[in-house]
């Protein structure tokens, strides 16, 4: 395991230990068993809505209308009280 492996697999854990959203940690084991059990594309798994927003999303980058990657990241920093 690469020390890059090693920091996903802490960042994934920290925001598993963090939420007791019982909706995420179903989706998220969910999304795990399916992986782990089939060569299945993660497009393949997800609805209808979560294609069509994706979908919307990046017509919006292509239109100019994204907000930078840094931007969102501080946002979601200060909206959760890190840095």
């Amino acid at each position: 395991m690469n020390t890059n492996t090693a920091e996903i697999k802490n960042y994934l854990h920290k925001l598993i230990v963090e939420t007791d959203d019982e909706a995420i940690l179903m989706k998220v084991q969910e999304y795990f068993t399916v992986l782990k059990e089939k060569n299945i594309d993660w497009w393949d798994m997800i609805s209808d809505q979560e294609k069509k927003d994706i979908k919307k999303g990046l017509q919006q980058l292509e239109n100019g209308e994204g907000i930078p990657n840094e931007q969102v990241k501080r946002k979601v920093d200060k909206l959760f009280g890190r840095k």
